[in-house]
């Protein structure tokens, strides 16, 4: 912070420049009526307009959501979700408290939407389900990136899927989204290993047990990596992948053999 002041008779400017942002107060020597002390009185006169040729460039509007959820991100990479407030993530971004609810209800509101900026730029992983496939060993490919997709994404933005799983583990609401993003995998995958079945292209007898099993080792693994603070190795990602494929697919497809 620095100050620059202009004394004009008992009341005197001043102005603080804080994170390259300078803000004009007017401050005023006053006595206390009734402590007889003399005290400060400050007033504030608004924000320092640059000059035309100094003045940044404007951002869109969506940028300042974009920058507060990118600060969320940084502050949850040092300090749990609960530390975390919105004046810390306004502050971190560089902007004023009010900018936060023009943008997200409240900091849990943030934390979803920094995931499903993610979820977003990757796209849905069960969309690895729904290629079309010309026959079983495009049908085993597909169900493999799937499995490998899930597996390794606590390794993206782990400080943010790190706070969520922890989060669901208190907040019964968060919970509850949990669950029923969980049971809506499941459909798809059973949908999935029914659609399989009726082409020949699999051997599932129950693909809504199937799913169900699938999915929960799946999400072992991922919730303990997530919330442990760690990336599967490519070996554990390639072993389960491979367990899972032998357990849905069989035999069928196979080109080794026998």
């Amino acid at each position: 912070m620095t100050i620059k002041s202009s004394y004009h008779n008992m009341a005197y400017e001043v102005v603080k420049t804080i994170a390259g942002r300078g803000y004009r107060y007017q401050v005023e020597r006053v006595r206390d009526a009734a402590t007889g002390k003399a005290r400060s009185r400050w007033t504030y006169l608004g924000r320092v307009v640059p000059t035309a040729e100094a003045a940044p460039p404007r951002r869109r509007a969506g940028d300042a959501r974009e920058r507060m959820l990118d600060a969320l991100e940084r502050l949850l990479a040092t300090r749990d979700f609960a530390a975390v407030t919105a004046a810390a993530i306004v502050a971190e971004a560089g902007f004023a408290h009010g900018t936060f609810y023009r943008h997200f209800r409240d900091k849990r509101d943030a934390l979803r939407a920094a995931l499903e900026r993610i979820r977003a730029a990757r796209g849905p992983v069960v969309e690895y389900m729904h290629r079309d496939v010309a026959g079983a060993d495009d049908a085993r490919a597909a169900f493999r990136a799937f499995v490998v997709s899930v597996l390794r994404s606590p390794a993206e933005h782990p400080a943010l899927f790190r706070a969520y799983q922890a989060l669901a583990l208190r907040d019964p609401e968060i919970a509850l989204e949990r669950r029923e993003r969980l049971a809506t995998g499941t459909r798809t995958i059973a949908a999935y290993l029914t659609a399989l079945t009726a082409r020949g292209l699999a051997d599932v007898p129950d693909p809504g047990a199937a799913a169900a099993a699938v999915l929960a080792m799946i999400d072992g693994l991922y919730r303990e990596a997530v919330l442990d603070g760690y990336a599967l190795d490519d070996q554990r990602v390639r072993g389960t992948a491979d367990f899972l494929e032998r357990a849905v697919f069989g035999r069928v497809g196979r080109r080794d053999g026998p």
